[in-house]
């Protein structure tokens, strides 16, 4: 008899398991908008379509530390014109699919993530309070930056 009570407090138990497990994917959609409303932090999304997308991973490949996240390294195109030429071939660093990286400029934190799917895309995540600061400075600062170092 204590066996079949054991088998049933384990069945119930495993039910109860089951049922919370239930509740919490079906109410996920509910969760998360939650955590976005009283969220303080911003997600800017720059297709690759998008002008400033190069300028970004530009600056990424040029400022992220190989110690802090995955990196792609590749040859460029030009790389391989002037490896046909017997020259010193650009080598092309870049953040790995779905890696994320902090930019810290000016005393602001950013999170960018590179993201690819059937679009390659950068998210950028940063407070609420600097989404002024990220489209009047921060964003100009890079595509400044890229401009300068593509003419050195």
């Amino acid at each position: 008899m204590k066996i079949l009570n054991s088998v049933a407090d384990v069945f119930t138990i495993a039910t109860g398991v089951v049922v919370i497990a239930k509740t919490i994917n079906e109410n996920r959609n509910l969760f998360s908008e939650l955590k976005k409303k009283f969220s303080n932090k911003v997600t800017m999304v720059i297709d690759e379509f998008d002008e400033i997308y190069e300028a970004v991973e530009i600056y990424l490949s040029n400022n992220m530390s190989p110690k802090k996240c995955k990196i792609k390294v590749s040859t460029t195109e030009t790389g391989k014109e002037k490896e046909n030429e017997n020259e010193n071939n650009p080598i092309k660093v870049t953040l790995e699919h779905n890696e994320k990286v902090t930019d810290f400029y000016d005393d602001h934190k950013f999170k960018w993530v590179w993201l690819q799917s059937e679009v390659k895309s950068f998210k950028l995540i940063f407070r609420k309070e600097d989404c002024e600061y990220v489209l009047d400075t921060y964003l100009p600062h890079i595509r400044k930056e890229v401009k300068y170092q593509k003419h050195i």
